[in-house]
């Protein structure tokens, strides 16, 4: 899954999502959650209401965006803990060795609570004036897993995975 969408996502994970850490959703759950805001307030007369009163507006649109976050979270989270109760690498030798409720709360808990604390962290880097803190994670994301791409890359244009002719 390395070159479809999980790699992608990957990408913009720094590369979290392959190593299934606290930060394995990274921020697209907020990017999601964002869109689907910005795309509703053009439709819902209620948010586009909203987006016109000004600074209250914005702030009560980014507090929706922070709510619809830990949603996308959760369900994202559940999915893939039902993915890896499922996932196995033999017939006897199972990813998750007692899989149940327990298991898929700490999962979802885990996740949601990573991605939460990227949703804060990139807030608090806007706050402080350093730039838009999300699109600086982002790009903190990307450049981490820019040194295994090149690596990879190379690999496989050593193996011949990839004809650098024809790829031009």
């Amino acid at each position: 899954s390395a070159g479809g969408l999980l790699g992608f996502l990957d990408v913009f994970s720094g590369g979290a999502l392959r190593r299934l850490s606290v930060f394995a959703l990274g921020i697209m759950p907020y990017i999601t959650a964002s869109i689907i805001l910005q795309l509703l307030t053009v439709v819902w007369p209620f948010l586009e209401k909203l987006s016109k009163e000004g600074e209250l507006g914005r702030r009560k649109i980014t507090q929706y965006t922070r709510y619809g976050t830990i949603v996308l979270s959760v369900v994202q989270s559940l999915s893939i803990a039902f993915y890896l109760e499922r996932m196995t690498l033999t017939d006897k030798f199972r990813i998750v060795e007692h899989p149940g409720i327990a298991f898929k709360v700490m999962t979802v808990l885990t996740l949601t609570t990573g991605t939460a604390f990227i949703m804060w962290l990139g807030e608090q880097i806007t706050e402080r004036g350093v730039g838009n803190g999300m699109s600086l994670i982002i790009f903190a994301g990307i450049v981490v897993g820019f040194p295994r791409g090149l690596l990879d890359t190379a690999q496989k244009i050593i193996r011949g995975d990839i004809n650098i002719i024809t790829a031009i």
